[in-house]
This record gives structure tokens, C-alpha cells and sequence, in this order.
């Protein structure tokens, strides 16, 4: 009898390590759970932050070619201006000789 003692109490003590063990992975498990979910929060944020730069990106590439533009069609008028001021040397200095 003291046999079958001695083995339910081993086995008891190895049933309360096996819960304990299991009782530290579950814990582990949810531990890395928050974590996953920490993560993938942090991801989404990074992805919607790489989505906010490439529209302002889009939006400043926009801004140079109209700003490009402008300074062609300014620069276009500049070239006119000149050529107009030219004329009107030449004619004043034509008319003065």
C-alpha cells in the first residue's frame, strides 16, 4: 500500500509540474500574442505613413513640373522681352543716326 502511496504522490507531483508548465506557456503564448499585436499595430502605422509620404511626394512632384512650366513660359517672355528691347534699340539708334 505504501508502494501505491508513494506512486499517486509522484505522479501527483509530476501532474502539478506538467500544469505549471503549461500554465508558463500559456502565459508565453499570450506574451507573444501582445506582442504580434503590438507589432502589426506599429506596421499598419509605418504603412500609413509610407502612404501619407508617397501623396506628398506625388503632390511636390506635381508642384516642380508646374513650377517648371512657369519658369519656362517666364523665361519665354523674358526672351521676348528681350528681343522686343533689341528692336527698339535698333530703331531708336537707326532713327538717331
Amino acid at each position: 500500500m505504501d508502494m501505491v502511496l508513494e506512486r499517486l504522490t509522484a505522479l501527483e507531483t509530476k501532474v502539478r509540474e506538467t500544469l505549471a508548465e503549461l500554465e508558463d506557456a500559456r502565459r508565453g503564448r499570450e506574451a507573444l500574442q501582445a506582442q504580434i499585436r503590438t507589432l502589426q499595430a506599429d506596421l499598419r502605422s509605418r504603412e500609413e505613413e509610407i502612404a501619407t509620404l508617397l501623396a506628398e511626394r506625388e503632390r511636390e512632384k506635381a508642384e516642380v513640373a508646374r513650377l517648371r512650366a512657369e519658369r519656362d513660359e517666364v523665361r519665354a517672355r523674358v526672351e521676348g522681352l528681350l528681343s522686343e528691347i533689341g528692336r527698339l534699340e535698333a530703331t531708336v539708334q537707326g532713327a538717331a543716326v
